[in-house]
């Protein structure tokens, strides 16, 4: 079948990695079932005699499941009776992905849904390898407009092309430090005292004392990964240009000639100085939760999410405790930073749309892309989450991803055993109380500095990863590092996206 084809095709190629996570369906079953939509209700199924249409569905998963077959043609009893489509399932980790994406969009080969981070639409856009699905939105696709929200669907375009719909994840990324609890309840200090990083100073002051040989924060580095203590709209495109007080102002700024970064390169620089932090951080690769888990960390950033404390204790190994020093806000490039799209490849859009629209309304879908089939990968289990079946573990499970971050909608999906059943409802909640950027539902568009980017981007490799470590004294690193930035093309790029802006914002 196609998957086969296109796995023999990853395999066979390689190239540069682009720079830059219900009902019962058994698989034994053979009479069609009848599909139920996301409130439980049965959908009718389309006039028999019409010829199915065939669609090529990729989707991101954590693993090479050994049982795709089975999931495959559980999936397809579903699309078969409610919209006569038969469905090649092709599933692809992040890393094949990220190596072969530009090679599977340029081939001729058949494909209707993909995933694609949305910081790269831009040159995807400007290849002719996306479909614009304006005009199917509110037709085929009217329920991914009531599932997602006008709002969050805005996010995904550029211009007047809407390059797909987010999948259903986080909408806000507040910055938290993870701490071990053990530890920060012998320093003394409450979660109350914790606000910003000037507040984790005083924490990590006490712990030191208490242990000497612990490594006070960890991680990767600070300013070369995403969760650090910000409050700016980066509008895309690289921070190179912010709106800064939660995107809440509406002229474009150098943040790194900000008092915020400032800031944030004094205290990194006063944490070295005081033997805060690992001597390896301006070289680490590995996640805070990985080095914490190792067992002489004391605390990492994250994003903070309802769900975090579970998370990073699973992924830890200890209790942890999640200090949040930032409000949520809900930003463009969090809600669009992976999204569905329709393939310019796909035979019928119009299909692949009401496709795309149909998997994110249907529970049963969702939960087979995820968790497999029920009573053979998973169980339900008394309070609505599901477990693995008796005798089935991660080691012989048949197909099993625990990838909804990654996957269309995780919000109609179940929710793996220690976690709460309402979770998706708390993210929810957090979604419609958080902060909007002033401009959210704006993209930048890269494409007339490209060039301008791809210098600051050498700029930023150079300077960023020593001044994030605490490693070069702010005085002269700060100032060093905006004159190699303004050389490269800064102001260039801060005058487009102030330009692109407010043509957005005076049009709203």
């Amino acid at each position: 079948m196609k998957r086969k084809k296109w796995m023999a095709l990853f395999l066979a190629t390689v190239i540069t990695a682009m720079g830059l996570t219900g009902c019962s369906n058994p698989s034994n079953s053979t009479t069609p079932t009848t599909p139920k939509d996301s409130t439980g209700a049965s959908q009718e199924s389309v006039t028999p005699g019409e010829e199915p249409y065939e669609a090529t569905l990729m989707y991101w998963v954590g693993n090479d499941a050994r049982d795709v077959d089975a999931v495959e043609a559980a999936f397809n009893e579903l699309t078969m009776a409610q919209l006569n489509m038969k469905v090649d399932l092709m599933p692809i980790t992040l890393g094949t992905y990220t190596q072969q994406i530009q090679m599977i969009m340029s081939s001729d080969d058949k494909l209707d849904i993909l995933p694609v981070f949305g910081s790269n639409v831009g040159p995807y856009i400007d290849a002719g390898y996306l479909i614009d699905i304006t005009p199917y939105i509110d037709t085929v696709g009217k329920d991914l407009v009531d599932i997602i929200g006008k709002e969050d669907i805005s996010c995904c375009t550029i211009g007047d092309f809407l390059w797909g719909v987010p999948n259903m994840h986080e909408r806000s990324n507040p910055v938290c430090y993870v701490v071990r609890t053990d530890l920060f309840e012998e320093s003394g200090f409450k979660a109350e005292d914790i606000k910003s990083m000037q507040d984790m100073a005083a924490l990590y002051a006490k712990v030191k004392e208490l242990h000497p040989d612990m490594i006070m924060y960890n991680g990767l580095n600070t300013l070369t990964q995403p969760c650090v203590q910000t409050t700016f709209d980066a509008l895309g495109g690289g921070n190179y240009g912010v709106l800064m007080n939660n995107g809440q102002d509406t002229t474009v700024t150098n943040w790194y000639e900000s008092d915020e970064f400032r800031s944030l390169v004094e205290t990194m620089y006063e944490w070295n100085q005081k033997g805060y932090l690992s001597q390896d951080l301006a070289t680490s690769t590995d996640a805070g939760e990985s080095l914490m888990r190792a067992g002489n960390t004391f605390s990492f950033t994250s994003y903070w999410k309802p769900n975090s404390k579970a998370e990073k204790d699973a992924a830890t190994g200890y209790d942890t405790t999640v200090l949040r020093v930032t409000e949520p806000v809900c930003y463009t490039s969090t809600t669009n930073a992976l999204g569905y799209s329709i393939s310019a490849n796909s035979e019928d859009p119009e299909k692949a749309v009401a496709l795309l629209n149909w998997i994110y309304k249907t529970k049963e879908a969702n939960d087979l892309l995820n968790w497999g089939i029920e009573g053979k990968d998973y169980i339900v289990q008394e309070d609505g989450t599901i477990n693995y079946p008796e005798g089935v573990t991660s080691d012989n499970v048949g197909y099993h991803q625990d990838f909804g971050w990654a996957m269309l909608n995780q919000y109609n999906s179940y929710v793996w055993d220690g976690t709460s059943p309402d979770i998706w409802d708390e993210y929810q909640k957090v979604r419609n109380s958080a902060i909007l950027s002033k401009a959210y539902g704006f993209t930048f568009d890269t494409i007339p500095v490209t060039n301008e980017i791809a210098a600051l981007t050498l700029v930023s490799n150079q300077y960023l990863t020593a001044l994030g470590a605490g490693a070069v004294d702010p005085e002269s690193g700060i100032k060093e590092f905006n004159d190699a930035l303004y050389a490269a093309g800064l102001q260039t790029v801060m005058d487009e996206k102030q330009k692109q802006f407010d043509e957005w914002y005076s049009a709203q």
